[in-house]
């Protein structure tokens, strides 16, 4: 081969690296360094625990450390809003988006701290359905009689929630509505997580939790709590004994969910995101992965970034909707 054939080949090979974007490139790279996945609540709750099993699948794969933040407070949105507009968008900050701090937090405020705009989604992980606990050694039997209980005696009821705005709120509100009891006469307490709120019912300090079936796995494994009901079309293969709230007789539909993605801050390169996206599509495939959320009864839901996006928008309008009804929309 011509020294001048070699030196157009070169030049050529040079020019075409020259025309790779900036972004395109550190995507190739992409990590170089250590990724913190964002938890916006206190450990041990669902969030932290689909956390956990992310960073510990894609800290292997990747061979770069995922370190999982706990940052609670606010009812998630001070851990959210450190994740989202706080951080850099350099991919190497990441949230571990859930409904309480997106669609439902926008559906309850008409000023939010944070909107769908502030984040991009590269998948949806887990969806799991909401389940009714109470004290392993509560007096009612099911999901009826406490129902019964309330009705009788609303203003005894204490019950907890993740912040002012999260499922647990709006799935008891939903519940008050269809058995006609009026919310304002029972009592909540705001707790910082899944783990908090179990502990204060496992401790006596609430008599009843709504959380999801993963976050309530530990406590039911362990014999301090039991599941009166799982909100859910048909009953939930991790918890087969347990019966869903319409078959008791209580509660008609489905209108809550829990449910967890990865979330980036607003302006995170695209290829970084989609390598996240393509990454998420092929462990939520992966039998270790999946063994991994067998062991802590977590349902694997994978939705691409632009279906997330579209499932929230809709969820959006949902939640904005039973916010104005059942009258917590501020």
């Amino acid at each position: 081969m011509s020294c001048p054939r070699i030196r157009t080949l070169v030049c050529a090979l040079l020019a075409a690296l020259l025309l790779v974007p900036p972004a395109v490139a550190r995507a190739q790279d992409y990590p170089t360094k250590a990724i913190e996945l964002v938890v916006p609540f206190v450990p041990g709750g669902g969030t932290d625990l689909i956390a956990r099993l992310v960073a510990d699948y894609m800290g292997k794969k990747w061979g770069k450390p995922m370190l999982v933040v706990n940052k609670p407070g606010g009812g998630g949105i001070v851990g959210a809003r450190a994740a989202l507009k706080d951080a850099r968008p350099d991919g190497y900050t990441i949230l571990v988006d859930i409904h309480t701090t997106s669609s439902m937090h926008i559906g309850a405020w008409k000023t939010p701290r944070l909107v769908l705009a502030d984040r991009t989604y590269a998948a949806r992980i887990v969806r799991d359905p909401m389940v009714f606990a109470v004290k392993a050694d509560a007096p009612w039997k099911n999901f009826k009689e406490l129902s019964d209980w309330v009705k009788a005696n609303p203003g005894e009821l204490i019950w907890s929630s993740v912040g002012p705005s999260g499922p647990s709120r709006y799935t008891a509100y939903d519940w008050f509505t269809q058995i006609g009891v009026d919310a304002t006469r029972t009592r909540m307490v705001i707790t910082e997580g899944a783990g908090d709120s179990f502990a204060k019912l496992a401790g006596g300090h609430v008599a009843l939790a709504i959380h999801s079936v993963a976050e309530a796995n530990a406590m039911l494994k362990a014999g301090k709590i039991r599941l009166l009901a799982v909100l859910s079309p048909t009953r939930i293969k991790y918890i087969p004994d347990v019966p869903t709230a319409e078959e008791q007789g209580v509660m008609k539909g489905v209108r809550v969910q829990w449910w967890g993605a990865i979330a980036f801050p607003a302006g995170t390169p695209d290829p970084i995101v989609k390598k996240w996206e393509a990454a998420a599509a092929a462990m939520t495939k992966d039998p270790a992965f999946l063994a991994g959320a067998e062991r802590i009864s977590m349902n694997i839901d994978y939705l691409d970034a632009e279906r997330t996006r579209a499932f929230v928008e809709q969820e959006v309008a949902g939640y904005t909707d039973m916010a104005a009804k059942i009258g917590i929309r501020r």
